[in-house]
């Protein structure tokens, strides 16, 4: 493993080869714009050189390599680590996502999240309200999917399109719109848009597999 880290001087190139070297990881270079395809979270982001701000070799409790990348987005910097089958990122603020009238509830935010953890979490509260004898208090589940949304907006907003946890995240939603009352979330394109990808990829679940199966697959979620 090289010991480089970036500085003003390098190229998109070699900010590539830096991310190659995580396994598990599918990169291509175009003109300013390094492309990044993780197969193991089915998810690809990427990365435009004008907005990194630095990147360098981090540490990670697993002792894989990892390369943190900062990120410009607006007035802030966006830490992205990209780790052996996985990205870390910070989730999105439960102020910028809520319609300022409202008051909301939210349980205690990780200052980071892995999109493999983002998946298993969101898929894990879908799942459990399947379950006859799961219970949880209205308005912890209220809250917990609000710290849900704010995971998916912050994977969305270095560049990942989540698809399936989003999937995951509407089918919960539904099934708890008759039990508990959401706080109002801003009007927001981007997230109008995968929604969008939720329905199309349902659409695909159906037409491959015909059936009760299928057309349950297709409500509940993506996998």
């Amino acid at each position: 493993m090289r010991t480089w880290r970036i500085t003003s001087s390098m190229r998109t190139n070699e900010l590539a080869e830096m991310l190659r070297e995580v396994p598990g990881t599918e990169v291509t270079v175009g003109p300013g714009l390094v492309t990044v395809h993780i197969p193991a979270i089915g998810d690809t982001f990427q990365i435009a050189f004008r907005n990194v701000l630095d990147a360098d070799w981090v540490h990670v409790p697993t002792g894989e390599p990892a390369v943190q990348v900062d990120l410009r987005r607006k007035h802030e910097s966006l830490p992205l680590i990209v780790t052996v089958d996985d990205v870390v990122f910070t989730p999105a603020y439960a102020d910028d996502l809520i319609e300022p009238e409202d008051g909301v509830l939210v349980p205690a935010m990780p200052n980071l999240i892995a999109y493999s953890e983002m998946h298993r979490d969101v898929r894990a509260l879908g799942q459990a309200l399947d379950d006859p004898d799961f219970t949880l208090d209205d308005e912890v589940l209220a809250a917990t999917l609000t710290a849900h949304r704010c995971f998916l907006a912050g994977a969305m907003r270095i560049g990942l399109w989540p698809v399936r946890v989003a999937a995951w995240w509407e089918y919960t939603s539904a099934r708890s719109a008759g039990r508990v009352t959401m706080a109002r979330f801003r009007s927001d394109p981007q997230w109008d848009q995968l929604m969008d990808g939720v329905r199309e990829a349902r659409q695909h679940t159906r037409q491959r597999e015909p059936g009760q199966h299928a057309e349950q697959n297709g409500i509940r979620a993506i996998r």
